[in-house]
């Protein structure tokens, strides 16, 4: 007898234990999930519908032939009627003893399973796996035990962040104005100011401890804070500018691009430039100085400087003059001539009026 125990103890040590048998589950995912082309759609419950919808992650492509209830185009997440009655899976929240447990990413053809690397932090910031994981599968524990969608890769989506799309009456995300970096000393700092956002109180280079009273150590916890923000509210942000801490107040508005879509900072005063400053569009809603911009103007100069070739250096000489009159030097069909945008603003680039009025050679001036 006393053999048998050793024996039996000595095979528990050695032989390690048998790992949860996750095939079952992807009969189950049968009954909650939908093939849609190359990927499968899942039935969830939204506040927003009264029966079950399908959700579907599709960053890079639409999903044809069903009806689209709802699109995230941020982030590449989509809502869809479904066609047939499939049984909603309830997203559980992930509690902190989970992390040592097995989790697989589960669809009704595959299943890998492995363990939790990384929580989400934000809309962007994903959770990870230690393993890859199917795109639209099911972050499952047990069969019945659901704790996200897998997006692919390694990545997954958790229960707060699928809530906060499938519950909303609309898609949005806050903006104060700014885009940031984790730079070398691991801050959150400024190095994209959004240069028609109004009354924009950032520097490049500014860095950001809090944002209404919420520290921001590192970019994903900034995000998460800013991408909540209401629209219209005036929060205080605390950062270091030039070794000083100082407190500046913003006012929130909606994100108008960045994530999935381009970080479009010129659809605030309805024009589109190429990447050599040439207008491409002058929108109806255009004023306050673009609306005498024609589509084939070539910006030279702004405010005496150079324009430097690129989107991104543009936006950047842009953002040395947040939310100031500018004056730029346009040229159009062999004329060169300025013309003062921004122009209703109280504030004024000293910069602008003495060198670009003083030392520019006006050809031709409206």
């Amino acid at each position: 007898m006393r053999v048998l125990v050793r024996t039996l103890m000595l095979l528990s040590v050695c032989v390690p234990l048998l790992a949860y048998d996750f095939k079952a589950c992807e009969k189950r995912a049968e009954l909650s999930m939908q093939r849609i082309g190359n990927t499968y759609g899942i039935a969830v419950q939204s506040t927003q519908y009264s029966k079950p919808v399908l959700f579907v992650y599709s960053p890079y492509a639409t999903p044809r032939g069903y009806r689209i209830l709802k699109h995230d185009p941020f982030l590449g997440m989509y809502l869809l009627e479904t066609r047939r009655t499939l049984e909603p899976v309830e997203i559980k929240a992930i509690h902190s003893e989970m992390l040592e447990d097995e989790i697989a990413s589960v669809n009704p053809q595959n299943s890998v399973s492995g363990k939790i690397v990384r929580r989400m932090q934000s809309p962007i910031d994903y959770a990870k796996l230690n393993t890859p994981t199917f795109k639209n599968s099911l972050m499952s524990t047990v069969c019945d035990s659901v704790y996200g969608i897998g997006i692919g890769k390694n990545s997954f989506i958790e229960k707060e962040y699928l809530e906060r799309f499938l519950n909303s009456a609309s898609v949005y995300y806050g903006d104060i104005g700014v885009r940031v970096i984790q730079n070398a000393d691991n801050a959150v700092e400024v190095n994209v100011v959004d240069p028609f956002f109004k009354n924009n109180p950032f520097k490049f280079g500014d860095v950001i401890r809090s944002v209404n009273g919420a520290m921001t150590p590192n970019v994903p916890s900034f995000r998460h804070i800013v991408f909540d923000l209401k629209e219209g509210s005036v929060v205080p942000v605390e950062i270091v500018r030039n070794g000083a801490v100082m407190e500046v107040s913003v006012r929130v508005d909606k994100l108008r691009g960045g994530m999935l879509l381009k970080d479009d900072f010129l659809s605030r005063v309805h024009i589109d430039i190429d990447d050599n400053f040439v207008i491409t569009r002058v929108g109806e809603g255009a004023q306050n100085g673009f609306e005498r911009l024609k589509v084939g103007d070539k910006v030279l100069r702004i405010n005496q400087r150079d324009v430097p070739q690129g989107y991104e250096a543009i936006i950047r000489l842009l953002g040395e003059y947040p939310d100031m009159r500018q004056r730029w030097l346009i040229a159009r069909n062999n004329f060169q001539f300025f013309i003062d945008v921004n122009d209703n603003k109280a504030k004024f680039s000293g910069e602008s009026f003495n060198e670009g009025l003083l030392n520019e050679d006006t050809r031709f001036s409206f």
